[in-house]
């Protein structure tokens, strides 16, 4: 099977829209805005000519035979009649010949109530923009195509392992739980995996609040577990551990060359929550559980920074539509972080050290232990807010590994790039241009970066990180700018 590129979203060509109307020159504006650049047929009950922009379709338009040039196409059809009896009919005969249509029906009466024709008739008032609501089905046409891609990469099997990243962030779970609803599987035989472990309190939250289960696996086991739904991560992350892997679903930039059946890799989204919702509404809009809904804008919070940081229209969007059905009291529960006296301790103490150089804040945690890694991110998100910094570095000893997040201001930074470069041959490294982590052991760095003691390790981490950051910022305006800023504001402050 060809791997699915993108998604597989399908093309305008690809998909057909038919216009059957008793007043055909009411739709003479769609041509202008949804209708550019797709193959259109447009019903006509007299030998009068179409626009040169579509084909005609002449007959009963209650009669299937009417469309049978066209059958087994993939369409929209617009449908607008004065007599809403007749225009029914109309819908049944399309049904019968098209693959799976999807039907707009405009209602000149605005209705309150209609007799149920089909899932896949949809009316909208004479007043709507039709335009938009043809955008709105095109979508969903797409993800359901992605939704059947999915599922031909599973070749039929009923089970599958949902494989996330080694400390697994919210974005990661709801695409897993969300993936998981739309495929029909079972907990028990289709879990959620990782490597590592969940870290961060307000994680460990959210999977008690929505009776989540993420099972940490061996090495031995991930290689013999098949077939493998990679979710909002890529093979590259877990180096040569993986077996079969039957699709990849994720937003982060590519990180290098892998096999999937099936991938769907879109970077413009700014989290892999979105994505995955639109499976589930593609699938079936009951599907999306208040529990689903909660945790999946909970992905996009997270993820997004509050929409703040790289979100795009369709994270918007999705933001919006899952707002009002999540449970917001939990939500609540979740985010708020609660830290130990142990935690604020150590917060304190590298507080103390911080220093920002060249734009760059770093702080060492040294030793802690295992099962409080989340520290690092939350001191890396902080950090950020320091005066002169443009880029964050928090790191932390964790038994043999040592782990570290960096945040940024900018995308120019490309922090995920640059991490996987430096640190991916060491364990495992990437994320997004403002938003990174790696997860690097400490031995076999060494080897290849002598130290002596916990400061050297300090020292030698810094290095590295300001050579290959101030590497990006040799072509980076606005890096170019902040620095003369900078040498401006000392110059000012010495005069």
């Amino acid at each position: 099977m060809a791997e699915a590129r993108e998604g597989a979203a399908p093309s305008r060509a690809r998909i057909a829209v038919l216009l059957i109307s008793d007043r055909p020159e009411r739709l003479k504006e769609l041509r202008r805005s949804a209708l550019a650049g797709r193959q259109v047929f447009v019903w006509e009950r007299t030998r009068r000519r179409v626009p040169s922009w579509s084909s005609a379709l002449r007959g009963d338009p209650t009669l299937p035979a009417t469309f049978e040039s066209l059958r087994g196409r993939e369409a929209i059809v617009v449908i607008d009649f004065a007599d809403a009896a007749r225009a029914r009919r109309v819908a049944q005969a399309v049904r019968e010949v098209f693959t799976v249509p999807s039907v707009l029906q405009i209602d000149r009466h605005r209705r309150e109530t209609h007799p149920p024709v089909s899932p896949d008739v949809t009316r909208i008032d004479e007043g709507e923009l039709l335009a938009d609501a043809i955008e709105v089905v095109l979508r969903r046409l797409s993800d359901r195509r992605r939704v059947q891609g999915l599922r031909n990469a599973l070749d039929g099997s009923r089970r599958c392992a949902f494989l996330v990243q080694n400390d697994p962030d919210p974005d990661a779970i709801a695409s897993a739980l969300a993936l998981r609803s739309v495929l029909g599987f079972r907990p028990q035989d289709s879990p959620i995996i990782t490597r590592g472990q969940i870290t961060r309190p307000e994680n460990r939250r959210l999977i008690q609040a929505l009776h989540v289960s993420v099972r940490h696996v061996s090495r031995h086991t991930l290689a013999a577990t098949a077939p493998l739904v990679l979710v909002d991560v890529q093979p590259p992350y877990f180096g040569d551990l993986l077996g079969d892997v039957a699709a990849v679903i994720d937003h982060h930039p590519v990180s290098g060359e892998f096999h999937a059946r099936y991938r769907d890799v879109r970077t413009s989204y700014g989290a892999s929550a979105t994505m995955t919702a639109e499976y589930v509404l593609a699938e079936n809009d009951a599907l999306l559980t208040r529990d689903l809904a909660t945790a999946l804008l909970y992905g996009i919070i997270t993820d997004t920074r509050s929409l703040s940081r790289s979100a795009s229209d369709d994270d918007l969007q999705m933001f919006a539509t899952l707002f009002p059905r999540a449970d917001h009291a939990a939500l609540s529960r979740i985010q708020h972080p609660s830290y130990s006296s142990v935690a604020l301790e150590r917060f304190g103490r590298a507080l103390l050290r911080a220093q920002v150089t060249d734009g760059l804040a770093y702080v060492h945690l040294g030793s802690l232990p295992e099962d409080e890694e989340h520290i690092v991110a939350q001191l890396a998100e902080f950090c950020l807010g320091m005066a002169g910094a443009e880029v964050s570095a928090v790191s932390g000893i964790f038994g043999k590994n040592l782990v570290m997040s960096t945040r940024s201001l900018t995308p120019d930074a490309r922090l995920g790039d640059h991490l996987r470069e430096q640190f991916l041959s060491y364990g495992s490294a990437g994320g997004h241009p403002v938003m990174a982590k790696a997860v690097v052991d400490l031995a076999a760095w060494r080897a290849d970066h002598p130290y002596q003691g916990p400061n050297g390790l300090e020292r030698a981490v810094r290095r590295e990180l300001l050579r290959t950051l101030n590497s990006s910022r040799v072509s980076s305006p606005s890096s170019t700018r902040a620095r003369r800023s900078r040498r401006q504001s000392r110059r000012s402050s010495t005069a």
